[in-house]
């Protein structure tokens, strides 16, 4: 499975691992304080094995707080490999 790196702060969600951390937040907004009541939100733990398709599109990072979008597959870096190699 695909490691993915949040653009905003550098976080890597590993699948194999899985999250543990959760991105607490707490909701304030005076046009609903009604429903809200300064609750503080947290999301559930990620399971290890979870593919990041099958995470819901309303995670965010668990470091900063960026969306699901703002996260890119890792690429592997063939140059760095090539430049390491000893002759």
């Amino acid at each position: 499975m695909d490691k993915y790196t949040c653009t905003m702060c550098g976080h890597i969600y590993d699948p194999a691992v899985g999250e543990t951390k959760t991105f607490t937040t707490i909701l304030c907004n005076s046009s609903e304080m009604d429903k809200y009541a300064c609750k503080i939100m947290s999301a559930e733990p990620i399971k290890a094995g979870t593919d990041f398709s099958a995470i819901p599109a309303t995670w965010v990072c668990p470091t900063c707080g960026a969306a699901k979008s703002y996260y890119r597959k890792q690429v592997p870096d063939t140059l760095t490999a090539m430049r390491t190699i000893s002759y």
